[in-house]
């Protein structure tokens, strides 16, 4: 049996214009990497987290990474237990599912340990859902399925808790840029910051925007793309929380963005570009408008990652 294995997982975009709790993308890189060596002591232990600067939690319960692989062994382990090694690659609380990409690759780490070879990382998803659970106080699972299986994604919940992920379609190139000030949102400030209840008119607006964008991906159309990014459920409520969002979205539009928005809760903003040459345009244009508001930022332009998680050699 193996001993030791390693796996990473990518950062997403979530909400995905109008799709909130529903659609997210999952892009390559920056990533989180796990090791995990098996144990037999029936226990998670978490030896090591590097990469952030201390200010996560080693307590295997308290760590969405450990919660992740204890669901794997509580239900493939039959006793056996892991040690884990953490190497944060994300940055924290910038709305790119920095714990999405712990709970994940803690969670397909240590079911290469205790699972069949053949077993499907897609079972995870519950495993996964779970650290996003300690994280952000539900167990949301827009920013862990696209980790998870790469691409774009649809999340659509069934009955008992179920959540059933559906693959979008993605016709011709398609760039993504992901642009980070230099503050944070917290995913509960974020969500604390959306009403008990929308007006008809934003749901039926929303609804129809989803409709539209699937249509979008699947046909490479980029006008109805950029028209279908829109969002009346969670961005006129969460842009308060990022400074300088309206000069940052009007800087991206310029310069030729399809569309524009606010990066699973923020403060992260991405937008789609049809060229790698034109999303590098946009992404520059991102950071000034941002510096240009009084903050620095930092940008990181990349294709769709089809695959999503993935084991890595040791």
């Amino acid at each position: 049996m193996t001993r030791r294995a390693r796996a990473s997982a990518s950062a997403t975009v979530a909400n995905l214009g109008p799709g909130y709790d529903v659609l997210g993308l999952c892009v390559e890189g920056p990533r989180d990497v796990v090791t995990a060596e098996l144990t037999r002591d029936g226990a998670v232990t978490i030896v090591e987290v590097r990469g952030d600067d201390g200010r996560l939690p080693t307590a295997a319960s308290d760590n969405c990474a450990g919660v992740a692989a204890q669901w794997v062994l509580e239900n493939y382990g039959h006793g056996a237990g892991v040690r884990l090694w953490l190497d944060k690659g994300l940055p924290l609380g910038s709305g790119m599912g920095s714990s999405a990409a712990s709970s994940v690759a803690a969670a397909l780490a240590t079911a290469a340990l205790v699972c069949p070879s053949d077993f499907d990382k897609r079972a995870l998803l519950d495993a996964c859902r779970e650290g996003e659970r300690l994280a952000t106080g539900t167990p949301h699972p827009d920013n862990v399925a696209p980790c998870l299986y790469g691409g774009v994604v649809a999340c659509a919940p069934r009955a008992n808790g179920h959540v059933e992920v559906i693959s979008l379609p993605v016709a011709g190139e398609l760039w993504v840029v992901a642009v980070k000030p230099n503050f944070a949102v917290r995913t509960a400030d974020a969500r604390a910051a959306l009403p008990d209840a929308v007006p008809m008119a934003d749901a039926v607006s929303n609804l129809a925007a989803i409709a539209g964008l699937v249509t979008a991906l699947a046909s490479g159309d980029h006008g109805l793309l950029g028209r279908s990014l829109g969002d009346r459920l969670a961005t006129p409520y969460r842009r308060r929380l990022i400074a300088g969002y309206d000069a940052v979205e009007a800087a991206a539009l310029a310069a030729g963005a399809i569309g524009c928005g606010i990066s699973g809760s923020g403060p992260t903003m991405f937008a789609l570009s049809p060229t790698q040459a034109e999303a590098n345009t946009i992404a520059a244009e991102m950071v000034g408008a941002f510096v240009a508001s009084g903050h620095q930022a930092v940008s990181h332009v990349s294709a769709i990652d089809p695959v999503g998680a993935r084991l890595e050699a040791m």
